[in-house]
């Protein structure tokens, strides 16, 4: 499921930056908010019926009328003669939703940018804090001595998930706003806690493999650190957009007779 929400993230970013660029969502024949959604949703009532195991086994124990498909490069390559059901249904959504949609999204900016004479390795700088966010949270599961994908997936989520929201939240308000400058910088205050969090399980080759910080208190400090971040832009914005207007939020007043 972490993967299929990475991913999701993935499309919606690409959408996001589309938008951003030419003021209208232009979605391809199979894309995110519908198809990408109904995915997940059908990998959830699955999982419920099934349970989780079916998709950690082999592909072929989990649809039998598959079994017939031999494996016999495994030996040569001394890889694993199994296939996990959630590996092969990944690189499905990879190579036939997520990568045709992200390709549709970067050519409508493209088109939009040339008609402007502007930089396209501008546009493109705009993914850069969501490339570094994907990329540092792959880096921390990786060399992470206690599997934080694997025992803490909620918790990596979350953090992650709120990280996105600001990212996506910035964005939108700079669009609005028409005021794109200190964007990307802006952005980046989401992957502060990243390297603290990589540094740490780094620690664990020089200390035996035990990391300086408990992994999970660190993961909770990640997800507090998200939330609060994201807290702040959104009262931040509530407060700015109240005192232009001069209404307070969340008060009914009584009307005058």
């Amino acid at each position: 499921m972490a993967g299929i929400n990475m991913e999701e993230q993935g499309i919606r970013r690409a959408a996001l930056i589309s938008g951003f660029f030419t003021n209208t969502l232009i979605l391809p024949v199979i894309n995110g908010p519908t198809e990408g959604l109904m995915l997940i949703y059908v990998c959830h009532i699955l999982t419920f019926f099934v349970g989780a195991e079916w998709w950690a086994q082999d592909f072929r124990k989990s649809l039998p009328f598959l079994s017939w498909i031999p494996l016999d490069y495994a030996n040569t390559f001394k890889i694993s003669p199994e296939i996990p059901f959630y590996g092969l249904v990944l690189f499905l959504m990879i190579v036939f939703g997520v990568l045709p949609t992200i390709g549709s999204n970067i050519s409508n900016v493209y088109k939009v940018v040339q008609a402007r004479k502007g930089s396209m390795l501008l546009a493109l700088a705009m993914l850069f804090p969501f490339g570094v966010l994907m990329a540092g949270v792959l880096v921390w599961s990786i060399l992470s001595p206690g599997d934080v994908m694997k025992n803490y997936p909620h918790l990596l989520i979350i953090g992650t998930g709120f990280a996105f929201g600001f990212l996506v939240g910035r964005m939108i308000l700079a669009h609005l706003c028409d005021e794109p400058k200190g964007l990307k910088t802006g952005m980046c205050m989401s992957l502060l806690y990243l390297p603290l969090a990589i540094a740490n399980a780094l620690t664990a080759k020089l200390n035996g493999g035990a990391p300086l910080f408990d992994e999970q208190f660190v993961l909770l400090g990640y997800c507090a650190f998200t939330v609060a971040l994201y807290m702040h832009f959104a009262t931040s914005v509530i407060h700015e957009i109240t005192t232009a207007l001069g209404i307070y939020c969340f008060r009914i007043t009584r009307k005058e007779a």
